[in-house]
């Protein structure tokens, strides 16, 4: 169950990596704290996925996929924490933080894809990479993005786009479920 209180995503040890060389101080994070640090970080996300598509300037390099690239920091530390933790540290209530997050994550993933404004920018800057004059990296992350939010679904009617995001909802589940399934079975099974 979500926490009502706060989150300060500047200074919860799951996206302020403190410790030492760099990394998260562990001593310091629970089992409940990943819940309402999860919900803080994908709203902080929106919030800068929503500034980005909604700026009013011309599209650049700078505002938009710079802007992408280097958004989402906070949401980005606690899945990179929680996964390995779900992953090689596990208990029944990282399992179903798991099966909580998982498709939230999905349902997240899809809207930034598929959202018309943001991938209008991110079109734009396409449509003129030649004349931008870019250098090989930039470049390539410019295709990549492009490529990514097409593939994604960014391009489909608003029917198609609703039955994407549900069906990589689906998956998401169904991944996470088959996962915990084979880690169930490997736990109980001995020579």
């Amino acid at each position: 169950m979500p926490s009502t209180k706060a989150v300060d995503l500047a200074a919860h040890p799951l996206t302020a990596w403190q410790g030492p060389l760099g990394l998260p101080d562990f001593t310091r994070i629970g089992d409940g704290d990943f819940s309402p640090v999860f919900d803080a970080a994908l709203k902080a996300h929106e919030a800068e996925i929503e500034a980005i598509a909604g700026n009013k300037d011309a599209p650049t390099i700078e505002n938009t996929l710079a802007a992408l690239e280097l958004g989402g920091e906070a949401l980005d530390r606690v899945s990179s924490i929680f996964w390995c933790r779900a992953g090689a540290y596990t208990n029944e209530t990282i399992q179903a933080l798991e099966r909580d997050i998982s498709p939230k994550m999905s349902r997240h993933f899809s809207a930034i894809s598929m959202n018309e404004r943001l991938f209008a920018r991110i079109d734009a800057l396409y449509q003129r990479r030649e004349s931008l004059k870019l250098d090989a990296e930039t470049l390539r992350v410019l295709e990549k993005t492009w490529k990514g939010f097409v593939r994604s679904g960014a391009k489909l009617d608003a029917d198609g786009k609703k039955r994407l995001a549900k069906i990589s909802e689906e998956l998401s589940s169904l991944g996470t479920s088959f996962g915990q399934n084979v880690l169930a079975d490997e736990s109980d099974w001995a020579l």
